[in-house]
């Protein structure tokens, strides 16, 4: 089931759905507001963060289209984070109370749900491994080395690498460093935004 395309939902969201446009950099809510809606993202994407007390983001990760935002509020009466749009943005926002009453009683609904929930925490899971580690360099290698596709060993990158490093807690200057140095040290081959590990370090 994909929760951003209307016709595929059960009747009782089609009815109840908003549609919502955001202009790039616009909030969708912010941390502590009261949770009414969780979010699927039609088109574009949104970033989930939080603010320290010195007003330093710290980024959680990006909902890209198709996947569902904001689930957590389901069992919370407020947010625990920011949502800001990336880039101009559509989202779907389903009421709480229906989404929760189509769970109960709709075994299919219920099973999708907790698939891109688990999704979403394998994904998380991944990215709290990348960012502990340390060195720059072995940061970014070791996520080529998870996105690389099974039995292969060339990628083409699919996100802006803003966002890659975003999700590395790097900056893009770093990055932009890190891949030039992976490259000049023969650790990697890249065109553009394809790239391929070469040698033993695949």
């Amino acid at each position: 089931m994909n929760f951003s395309e209307i016709d595929q939902l059960p009747a009782a969201l089609r009815t109840a759905v908003i549609c919502q446009t955001l202009s790039k950099g616009e909030v969708l809510f912010h941390r502590n507001d009261a949770s009414q809606a969780i979010y699927a993202v039609k088109a574009g994407q949104i970033r989930l963060l939080h603010y320290t007390q010195s007003g330093q983001s710290i980024s959680h990760y990006t909902v890209r289209t198709g996947e569902i935002c904001a689930e957590v509020s389901l069992f919370l009466d407020t947010y625990s984070c920011t949502a800001i749009a990336e880039e101009p943005t559509q989202v779907l926002a389903f009421p709480k109370q229906v989404f929760l009453e189509l769970i109960q009683q709709n075994s299919e609904f219920a099973i999708a749900f907790v698939m891109q929930v688990s999704q979403r925490l394998h994904s998380t899971k991944m990215m709290v491994e990348l960012r502990s580690i340390r060195s720059a360099q072995e940061r970014v290698l070791h996520y080529l080395r998870l996105i690389v596709p099974p039995e292969q060993n060339t990628v083409v990158l699919n996100q802006p690498l803003k966002d890659i490093a975003a999700d590395l807690s790097i900056s893009p200057e770093a990055l932009s460093r890190t891949l030039a140095q992976l490259a000049n040290d023969g650790t990697i081959a890249r065109q553009k935004r394809r790239i391929t590990l070469l040698g033993a370090s695949a």
